[in-house]
């Protein structure tokens, strides 16, 4: 691990339209930046695979069956909390591994209560070109280079593939 980086992953889902499931955070009435796609801590003796589909289990309520995996993200991205947002002074911010599904079951499979620590309270499907201005700023950049990875594969959907 990147020393001071929590080790994490990240998902971005999409529908057959090419459309980013953005997710409203939970506890965050009154704040300017409330959307962000599903991430997650990986736990001690976690893969980045077996925590993705934990945390996307937790977090929107699909399971594996409900997705397909299109691609990894080759590098891992790093970004710094803010001083007044770290729980602990030893961790700086999140190291992520980024993955992109395709939804391939219907909105049905989405229960975003599914976990005792809900973190989501409603979501909305986003145009990928959207998405990083709808996050919090010090998370922008890395959603711009998971935008810049993944356009391939959600263009390739969009037009059918």
């Amino acid at each position: 691990m990147a020393r001071g980086y929590r080790p994490n992953v990240g998902m971005m889902i999409i529908n057959r339209e090419g459309r980013v499931w953005m997710g409203l955070r939970a506890r965050s009435e009154g704040m300017a930046y409330r959307m962000q796609m599903p991430q997650g801590g990986i736990d001690k003796g976690e893969t980045p695979i077996t925590a993705v589909y934990r945390e996307m289990r937790e977090e929107t309520g699909l399971h594996p069956k409900d997705v397909r995996l299109l691609t990894v993200a080759k590098k891992w991205y790093k970004y710094d909390l803010p001083p007044t947002v770290r729980r602990r002074r030893s961790i700086r911010g999140q190291r992520q591994k980024w993955f992109l599904f395709l939804l391939t079951a219907g909105e049905e499979a989405f229960n975003l209560s599914s976990d005792v620590y809900q973190e989501f309270i409603d979501y909305q499907w986003m145009a990928l070109e959207d998405i990083a201005d709808a996050v919090i700023p010090f998370k922008q950049a890395v959603y711009r280079h998971v935008i810049d990875d993944f356009r391939p594969y959600v263009e390739r959907v969009r037009q059918g593939g």
